[in-house]
């Protein structure tokens, strides 16, 4: 019998969601949980493909390391998102880094060699496949567009926009969902054109940065910076 928690974690994937119960046990039967604590490596650039993984709680980065030792954050996830599924569907090593970035953070593995199995033996699982690397395959699109085309304020203004909020004092207040030297790498940036950036915008009342978190002061201007490709 498979795992229960396994088969509510993958029932929670938009890929896994509308699968039949009985292919939904068999896909669980390929997974394991891991628990891992903030910089453990899920897997290594040039390492043999032995899974895809599934973020249950916590927070992973997936990343490369130029050749001064700089490392290029290419995603980011969080609960609810896969990845590593195109390695263990067409690759024998995997492409980059991946390694949590909280403490707690909880992952599926699903089993390369045994998922593969099951992908040829039941054609059902395909279009929950080709639904999760066509997600994959947008957000790549969008990204490459972002980081060839925007400029560092631009590419800020679009992360903040799309991170969930809380109104306090009427301004909306976001807890950064990774350090600041993390989101930096996310931006293909330095860390010291972040802080540099950072330090102009709340001079000019833009936003107010404290630790992780950050209060747009101004969500117009900063909706305009990400819209224009201005830097402010």
């Amino acid at each position: 019998m498979p795992d229960p928690e396994i088969v509510a974690a993958l029932r929670s994937l938009p890929a896994f969601r509308y699968l039949p119960p009985d292919l939904l046990d068999l896909v669980a039967e390929c997974c394991r949980m891991m628990e891992l604590a903030a910089g453990d490596s899920v897997f290594l650039e040039g390492e043999p493909v032995h899974g895809f993984f599934a973020v249950q709680s916590g927070a992973v980065k997936v990343f490369r390391l130029s050749p001064d030792g700089r490392e290029q954050v290419l995603h980011h996830l969080r609960a609810g998102q896969t990845f590593a599924e195109a390695a263990v569907l067409s690759m024998q090593r995997y492409p980059a880094h991946a390694s949590a970035t909280e403490a707690g953070t909880r992952l599926v593995e699903v089993a390369a060699e045994p998922f593969r199995k099951l992908f040829r033996a039941d054609d059902r699982l395909a279009t929950a496949m080709v639904s999760s690397l066509s997600m994959w395959l947008l957000g790549l699109v969008e990204r490459i567009e972002e980081l060839s085309v925007a400029s560092a304020g631009a590419r800020l203004a679009r992360f903040l926009l799309r991170q969930p909020s809380r109104l306090v004092g009427g301004k909306a207040e976001i807890a950064l969902p990774m350090s600041k030297k993390e989101l930096a790498g996310h931006l293909a940036i330095t860390p010291e054109t972040l802080s540099r950036l950072l330090r102009r915008w709340q001079d000019s009342g833009l936003v107010r940065s404290e630790g992780r978190t950050l209060a747009v002061l101004d969500e117009r201007l900063l909706t305009a910076v990400a819209d224009r490709d201005e830097a402010c």
